[in-house]
């Protein structure tokens, strides 16, 4: 035990429960409260994963909470469930902070910990929207499993999509390519590749391949040494490869990778090394990678902005995401289990859809696909307060670009004019609350414009 954990079990009172972990999730301390509560010996809990004493019910959710933690957020605070050998279930609330190298390299992580009391036993997870799941056993855990993401599948499409991504969870060697339109989920279907089933806390490491130039996308990825360009950090810094060794390294809009690195990440597939950007050392690296796209790959090699070998390389194991409009019996489940997720979260009082409110989500075509639906709900539990979800609280967000309303023959002016009417002056003094006073951003909310909205506050 070092003695910054001796400090801290001192410091600590004699009910928390204080543990340290490796970033793997192996336990390394625990103290006497904490034996007490998993009625464990120290010899039976230290060695073992942190995670084999999470519960089944939210131990995904509780990995990838810990996975969160970086140096601009090193603490989050988890609620695990836990059944005693009695069958008492228990919750804990752990305040979990990482332990960091100077370059940002984590290197452990510490734990405290209290039992909470009956009245603050609260679940970390939503609620299971049982009612809506197939009753075969395989997709009720898929389901469940989903959950734990705050996230539900109802449609056979979906669930042959998560079927196959734990198929390839099974197996790391195997690259994976996610295609689908934006907002289907993919990095969703991603994690599942990596979590699967499993207890492991192996590192699930993201990049954002639009969001950098060349240069920094390179120094991102492959990390820099010392004196690599001016200004780099004198120590060097580790890049996105070191950081996913041993887990998952997953390239969100991989089609826009800059085309003078693309030949470098597939000597990185290949190889399993890679040299950091002034760097003279090959360094070995075991990761899984999963690239996800959004955009249409014939046209980006045609082109020569991609290379086909490497296209191919990543697209050993394949899955493609259907948009939301192509999966209907998504639709509607998927929107009452939203609209309570956020009726709880808002202590608001919706529990359904009324039949007009689903005829209208049923009719628009979802360009922005499960979060635009997501979006819609999270809107209307804010602006709204009923037992049903009515056309009037959605009917105005019903939008594609260019502002045209789906609603049936909403073409036509009288419609258009029936959706305004539909707003009234608390819509509008909600609208600007929601957008801190910018009454511009308040009429887009709304559907309207911004005359419209002063003609409205005037009248």
């Amino acid at each position: 035990m070092t003695e910054k954990q001796q400090n801290h079990t001192t410091e600590s009172s004699s009910a928390e429960l204080v543990r340290a972990f490796q970033p793997d999730g192996t336990l390394t301390f625990v103290n006497e409260a904490c034996c007490r509560f998993y009625e464990k010996s120290p010899a039976e809990m230290v060695g073992h994963n942190v995670a084999s004493f999470l519960s089944e019910d939210d131990r995904e959710e509780i990995i990838a909470a810990i996975f969160s933690i970086t140096p601009d957020n090193p603490e989050v605070i988890t609620r695990p469930k836990y059944v005693r050998s009695n069958g008492q279930v228990c919750y804990l609330e752990y305040k979990n902070r990482g332990i960091f190298l100077p370059d940002g390299t984590i290197v452990g992580y510490q734990s405290t910990g209290i039992e909470l009391t009956s009245s603050d036993q609260q679940p970390y997870l939503f609620q299971e929207t049982g009612s809506q799941l197939e009753t075969t056993q395989k997709k009720a855990r898929i389901n469940i499993s989903l959950q734990k993401r705050n996230i539900g599948i109802f449609s056979e499409e979906m669930f042959e999509v998560v079927r196959h991504a734990e198929m390839y969870h099974t197996d790391r060697s195997i690259p994976v390519l996610l295609e689908g339109e934006t907002g289907v989920g993919k990095e969703i279907i991603a994690k599942i590749i990596h979590f699967g089933q499993s207890d492991s806390l192996r590192p699930f490491v993201d990049i954002n391949c639009t969001a950098l130039s060349p240069s920094l996308f390179e120094s991102e990825l492959f990390g820099y040494d010392s004196g690599a360009f001016t200004g780099a950090v004198h120590s060097g810094r580790r890049g996105k490869l070191d950081s996913a060794s041993g887990g998952t390294l997953f390239l969100d809009e991989v089609a826009e990778i800059p085309v003078e690195l693309q030949a470098k990440l597939l000597r990185v597939l290949e190889e399993k090394t890679f040299y950091r950007v002034g760097g003279l050392r090959r360094i070995p690296t075991d990761i899984r990678v999963i690239a996800a796209t959004n955009l249409d790959f014939d046209s980006r090699i045609g082109d020569g902005s991609f290379r086909r070998d490497l296209y191919y390389r990543l697209k050993v194991g394949h899955i493609r995401i259907p948009a939301l409009r192509e999966r209907r019996d998504d639709i509607l489940p998927l929107a009452r289990m939203l609209l309570k997720q956020f009726s709880q979260k808002r202590n608001k009082g919706f529990n359904n859809l009324s039949d007009a409110a689903c005829e209208l989500l049923l009719n628009h075509p979802w360009p922005g696909n499960v979060r635009e639906l997501k979006n819609l709900m999270e809107w209307a539990t804010f602006m709204y307060d009923a037992p049903l979800l009515l056309p009037e609280h959605i009917r105005h967000r019903l939008t594609i670009p260019g502002g045209i309303s789906v609603i049936n023959d909403t073409s036509s002016s009288a419609n258009q004019g029936k959706a305004m009417k539909d707003i009234d002056i608390t819509d509008i003094h909600n609208a600007i609350n929601l957008c801190k006073g910018n009454k511009t951003k308040a009429a887009r909310h709304l559907g309207i414009s911004i005359r419209t909205l002063y003609n409205r506050l005037s009248g």
